[in-house]
């Protein structure tokens, strides 16, 4: 499972958990680091991936991604490449606060913001459309400049992937609360035939503390 016969294939990877996710605080590109969950979460990924034929690593250049890569790169011991383009949203003023002090404090602006993600602009932050467009252009660069290779994985952020998603999956920007996307899982896009398809959503099987 997870590796198919295709001519391509990129694994986005979500960073492990921190102590925000587990506060429920929003992050963006506040540079948190791996709490232990997500350090023990890191060490199965490592297991997960020990003895399979990775080609290529990126990873956002904020901590958690990079702790998470920095793991996954344990076994097939090639060079991460860092990208700005895969950091989370920016998510200006509202970074620091927990959800449930945005749902009471700023209900108005959360509920434009499900209304028109692709524009509404979180203040002194992104637009989710401004994510979208860079995890776009990101993906398409890495499926034609790397187009030789048969594995590529990718460690980014919750609304990063949800939001490229979304493109590859056509459905419109505003259903990316559709997708569930955990700490430390795994969504699988191959190319083949020229065409990018879907073929794994939030894979965490990987992450069972009983397998």
């Amino acid at each position: 499972m997870l590796f198919y016969d295709s001519d391509m294939q990129i694994q986005f990877i979500r960073h492990c958990e921190t102590e925000w996710n587990r506060l429920e605080k929003c992050q963006g590109v506040s540079d948190i680091e791996l709490n232990d969950n997500g350090i023990y979460q890191s060490n199965l990924l490592s297991k997960f991936y020990y003895d399979k034929n990775v080609d290529l690593i990126f990873s956002s250049d904020l901590k958690r991604a990079i702790q998470t890569s920095e793991a996954i790169n344990k076994g097939p011991n090639c060079r991460i490449n860092k990208d700005k383009n895969l950091r989370e949203m920016d998510q200006g003023d509202f970074e620091g606060l927990t959800f449930s002090h945005l749902r009471k404090n700023y209900s108005n602006e959360l509920q434009t913001w499900r209304k028109n993600p692709k524009d509404f602009r979180i203040p002194n932050g992104e637009t989710l459309g401004e994510v979208q467009s860079r995890m776009i252009i990101f993906t398409e660069n890495i499926f034609k400049k790397f187009n030789y290779l048969n594995k590529v994985v990718v460690v980014s952020h919750n609304l990063a992937i949800s939001s490229m998603l979304c493109y590859y999956l056509h459905k419109d920007l505003k259903e990316f609360s559709d997708f569930t996307i955990d700490s430390g899982s795994i969504s699988t896009l191959e190319y083949y035939n020229e065409k990018v398809k879907v073929v794994e959503l939030n894979y965490i099987k990987h992450l069972n503390k009983n397998d």
